[in-house]
């Protein structure tokens, strides 16, 4: 789901390097007033875990591929501003180091696959913590965060390659093979998302995102 270089126009390209640029800057100072406040090496963790997870990918045609996105997880123990900065800094070593995502590219990456993804994922935690009372109930949870965060990712790479792609492909392709492949990633990512997050709770409740969203009397990190 990494778009090359010359798939999208440049001024694409340029409207989503400066939303990205943007959506970074105020993460990055949002993170760096929450780890002054608790310094963990958690950030660290969930950027190798993104890496690896979205190593294995799998053609779609159409200039595309299918892979995990790992944007809801990040979200869930961490919050929205620190997974968009950890994404921000795996989508620059994909692009540069592992030639996956073009250089041209890496602000319609970031968007699709971090910005996005991340703001859709706290929107359910933000309505879900307020219900949840137990393990199952944070599991089921961080399983929608995590569902809707790669549908939104898959919608919004669509969406760019649609405003600023080539008119070869029709739209309705684009949308209909990247989102259909999408939805099978996504369901997998939700039930891989609510395991982990099942043997967290249990085990680490406080590394959950959130002191509400625990199903314990715990000093989470606090959402920002």
């Amino acid at each position: 789901m990494h778009i090359p270089d010359g798939w999208v126009d440049l001024s694409t390209s340029i409207g989503a390097a400066a939303t990205a640029a943007a959506s970074v800057g105020v993460a990055g100072r949002r993170v760096a007033a929450r780890l002054a406040e608790r310094a963990t090496t958690l950030p660290a963790v969930l950027a190798a875990y993104l890496l690896v997870a979205q190593v294995p990918a799998v053609p779609l045609g159409v200039g595309t591929s299918a892979h995990l996105v790992g944007t809801g997880l990040a979200t869930v123990l961490v919050g929205p501003s620190v997974a968009i900065v950890c994404v921000a800094a795996v989508v620059v070593v994909q692009a540069l180091v592992l030639a996956d995502g073009g250089v041209t590219a890496l602000g319609l990456n970031l968007l699709a696959n971090g910005v996005a993804p991340a703001l859709a994922a706290a929107a359910v935690l933000a309505l879900g913590r307020r219900r949840t009372t137990t393990t199952s109930g944070v599991q089921v949870v961080a399983g929608l965060a995590a569902t809707l965060a790669t549908v939104v990712a898959a919608a919004t790479t669509a969406a760019e390659l649609v405003i600023g792609g080539t008119d070869v492909i029709p739209p309705g392709t684009v949308a209909g093979v990247i989102g259909g492949a999408h939805v099978v990633v996504a369901i997998g990512e939700g039930v891989l998302t609510a395991a982990i997050v099942g043997v967290i709770a249990r085990l680490r409740p406080d590394l959950l995102h959130g002191d509400r969203l625990a199903p314990a009397a715990t000093t989470g990190l606090v959402g920002r």
